[in-house]
């Protein structure tokens, strides 16, 4: 029941979105040149907090799609929105995303990441299977929801140890709305407080 409502949630996710489907070796490769990149980047000590902070932006946004993501986790707040408070909450949204994984993984050292397997999705996207070793400690698995839009390859959703980010956050996110009474700057006003923290 759960993978059924998973599936049914994923589709209404990205089904609205114009996308051309994906084969799983183009992906995997995709994930490969990625996932080496973000734990190097993760595990280099020779650079700053600030400069670590500020690579891993520039993948995020340069892999994710963040305006898709971001209409997702908003929910049927997005279509509530004014531009105005669409633009600060992806623009809040990308920040607190940087500063939440540069920082929790900063103290990593030499682990490695690993492609598993892909599998194709009715939905034409193609989720790839990876973990990530570490020198202490169990495996962290990850899987990596994408497809293809305007020719390039995007990752739409992380599932960590089988739990959707996307969903996790579109529910963290509701419930901050309807304490506010519906309010989207309430929203806003909470991802801004998670700046304001000593950042990296």
């Amino acid at each position: 029941m759960k993978k059924f409502v998973f599936l049914f949630v994923t589709f209404f996710m990205w089904g609205q979105e114009l996308k051309a489907s994906v084969d799983c070796a183009t992906a995997e490769s995709f994930m490969t040149q990625i996932g080496e990149k973000v734990v190097n980047l993760l595990t280099d000590k020779s650079i700053s907090d600030q400069e670590r902070a500020n690579q891993f932006r520039q993948i995020l946004e340069q892999k994710f799609n963040i305006k898709a993501i971001g209409k997702f986790v908003l929910g049927r707040y997005w279509k509530q929105a004014n531009e105005a408070e669409k633009e600060k909450f992806l623009s809040l949204f990308k920040e607190t995303t940087v500063a939440s994984y540069a920082t929790r993984f900063k103290n990593y050292t030499s682990e490695k990441f690993e492609v598993l397997g892909s599998r194709k999705e009715s939905d034409g996207g193609v989720v790839v299977l990876t973990k990530i070793e570490r020198p202490h400690g169990a495996p962290i698995l990850i899987d990596w929801k994408i497809f293809e839009k305007n020719g390039q390859l995007k990752i739409y959703d992380v599932i960590l140890e089988g739990i959707s980010m996307g969903i996790t956050q579109r529910s963290e996110f509701a419930s901050v709305i309807q304490k506010a009474g519906g309010s989207i700057a309430s929203l806003n006003q909470a991802l801004e407080k998670k700046l304001i923290s000593p950042r990296v």
